[in-house]
């Protein structure tokens, strides 16, 4: 007997992204949770941010580029500051 492989990460975001019990609003609900985490990682200083296994440079820079793309989706100019665009990101996700 052959056992299936589980999903790929790419898989498993775009099947809760299409098919949650919660409809369209689970799509909020993970922009909303990669703004908070991506604006928690780039307030942090790369090496406060280093692991054995990761980076710390590495994952600030995914946060950073994160957060620009959030803003470019949202229509914003840049991000500024960590955390500026957290309350509009939210209101226009929301709305």
């Amino acid at each position: 007997m052959k056992r299936s492989l589980p999903p790929t990460n790419v898989e498993f975001v775009t099947d809760l992204m299409q098919f949650s019990a919660h409809g369209a609003l689970i799509q909020v609900f993970v922009l909303q949770a990669l703004d908070v985490y991506s604006q928690r990682v780039a307030a942090s200083t790369p090496e406060a941010l280093d692991t054995a296994l990761v980076s710390g440079h590495a994952w600030h820079g995914c946060a950073l580029e994160v957060r620009a793309k959030l803003a470019q989706r949202l229509g914003e100019e840049s991000t500024g500051s960590p955390g500026s665009a957290s309350e509009d990101s939210s209101a226009s996700s929301a709305s």
